[in-house]
């Protein structure tokens, strides 16, 4: 999958667990929703995903052959940004050797990435540097305290003057870090706090947060992805506060209560990484102490069905379509006992079709391809390499400045492509977006593209070259040859042009 898929998928996963989130908030155990924010995180890290019949995705791909979330209408494509970004998820790879291209939208990724990363890292360095500069502090209550909380992990108890509220940082030797100004005699609210940090040490929520901050430096062009992390930081106090609720009682909600009020009132500064007592939104979460009930069996049961449920339809993919299924029932019914015949009519069903390849413009008039193919053999299409050539109105062939991202690219009459998009067996494929064309003109102004003259863009030709298949069998075109001789770089007839597809491949395995 690439990455503009991936954050998409995870958008949807995203909002689907906010509306559960509005819904139950307070239903719920907290627990529930950090479970679920982990499988985003899953889903917004790792680049596939394992097909289900139950996806969301499975039951749109039974009204249309793509996700309609992954469909960007060409009419809705505005802006040169949108170009730029479908050229590079598209057209990621081109084999010209000769010809360095780096799209202009992988570059502010890399960017933005880099930058964010580095807000994290520096963050997190200088709150270590103050945070290091704490003195431990023991009294007979710590000593005790720590005693009773025994842990592979050892846990220190120190006290800083930089810090306004109690927080806890570190993994392997955590360490809970109490403000210079805490009154050591209040026992009660020591145990509160205490109890509390240790609940994000035992869970290892510093760890959960880097691999959130990991997610939102990938996606960070993504809003959905900084929603998830606010939301995400804010339910781990949320499930903080729930245990220590049920460590205790109800009857210490009140004066929990009381002690988030005032450690709200205390609080400054900005500790990204780093669990802080009072960071999040105070009203949700003394709302959300007041409203803990008890776990029962029916509560637990609702929360299980409630994560299989969401995971099933917005972690997984769509099915392979069922099309081959229905093929293989009719070849069963076929009369032919002759199993030569049988064989030779699969060579001859085994064909990929270009359906189509329109021009279609932009707002701003410059030309792009989308073509439809279908892949009616019994495996799946992992690659395909094939050749582009363009022609004006007039049937004169055109050379192209292909790429116009790349204006120092050279133009030329033909344009070899690698695709890496799976095509399941008997799915059509639409690659929406698809290759923008710049019309013969060096570009200077940025995103002015050509001048809708007689070499405006009227007809595109594509023929497949090679074909890799999900078993590692390779199909070459035995007559991409002649096809590039008749075709490149030759005046070709109108309607020859307009009656050009479908064109269609009979494949046989090399």
């Amino acid at each position: 999958m690439t990455l503009l898929e991936v954050s998409l998928s995870g958008a949807v996963f995203i909002i689907a667990v906010m509306v559960i989130r509005a819904i139950a908030i307070n239903s719920l155990p907290k627990k529930t929703f950090l479970v679920l924010w982990e499988m985003v995180l899953l889903r917004l890290i790792i680049p596939f995903t394992i097909p289900s019949a139950f996806s969301i995705y499975t039951l749109i791909n039974q009204n249309t052959s793509t996700p309609a979330f992954f469909e960007a209408e060409t009419d809705n494509v505005t802006s040169a940004v949108a170009r730029e970004y479908f050229v590079m998820i598209q057209g990621m790879e081109q084999p010209t050797a000769n010809i360095p291209f780096v799209s202009v939208w992988f570059i502010v990724w890399c960017t933005g990435m880099i930058l964010l990363a580095v807000f994290f890292t520096v963050s997190y360095l200088r709150c270590l540097i103050e945070f290091r500069a704490a003195l431990p502090f023991n009294n007979v209550y710590v000593e005790q305290w720590i005693k009773e909380h025994p842990l592979k992990r050892r846990i220190s108890i120190k006290q800083s003057d930089r810090i306004s509220t109690p927080l806890t940082y570190g993994v392997l030797h955590p360490v809970i870090l109490m403000p210079k100004q805490t009154e050591w005699t209040n026992i009660e609210q020591l145990r509160y706090i205490f109890s509390h940090e240790y609940v994000h040490i035992y869970h290892f929520d510093t760890i959960a947060k880097l691999i959130a901050a990991y997610a939102l430096c990938i996606h960070w062009f993504n809003p959905f992805v900084w929603v998830m992390y606010i939301l995400f930081n804010r339910d781990i106090e949320l499930a903080c506060d729930e245990s220590v609720i049920r460590q205790f009682g109800d009857q210490s909600k009140s004066a929990y209560s009381l002690m988030l009020i005032s450690m709200e009132a205390k609080k400054s500064g900005l500790s990204p990484l780093c669990n802080n007592f009072s960071k999040n939104a105070i009203e949700e979460r003394i709302t959300a102490i007041m409203n803990t009930k008890r776990t029962t069996a029916i509560t637990l049961l609702s929360a299980c069905l409630i994560v299989l449920a969401t995971v099933s339809m917005f972690a997984t993919s769509a099915m392979a379509s069922t099309d081959s299924k229905t093929n293989d029932t009719l070849a069963v019914s076929d009369p032919k006992t002759n199993t030569s015949d049988i064989v030779e009519d699969k060579k001859s069903a085994m064909t990929i079709i270009h359906e189509s390849a329109d021009i279609l413009h932009y707002e701003d008039g410059a030309p792009y391809i989308h073509d439809i193919l279908t892949n009616n053999t019994d495996r799946t299409i992992i690659e395909t390499q094939y050749c582009m050539l363009a022609y004006s109105e007039t049937g004169s062939p055109l050379k192209l400045y292909w790429n116009f991202l790349d204006s120092s690219a050279k133009s030329s009459f033909e344009n070899i492509v690698r695709t890496k998009t799976n095509i399941l067996s008997n799915q059509t494929e639409e690659y929406h977006g698809g290759w923008s064309l710049y019309d013969g003109e060096i570009m200077e102004d940025f995103p002015k593209v050509g001048n809708g003259e007689a070499n405006q863009v009227a007809y595109s030709l594509l023929c497949l070259k090679q074909v890799v298949f999900e078993n590692g069998t390779i199909w070459n075109n035995p007559d991409y040859e002649n096809w590039f001789k008749t075709y490149a770089g030759k005046e070709i007839d109108i309607d020859r042009l307009q009656n050009y597809y479908p064109y269609e491949y009979k494949i046989e395995s090399d």
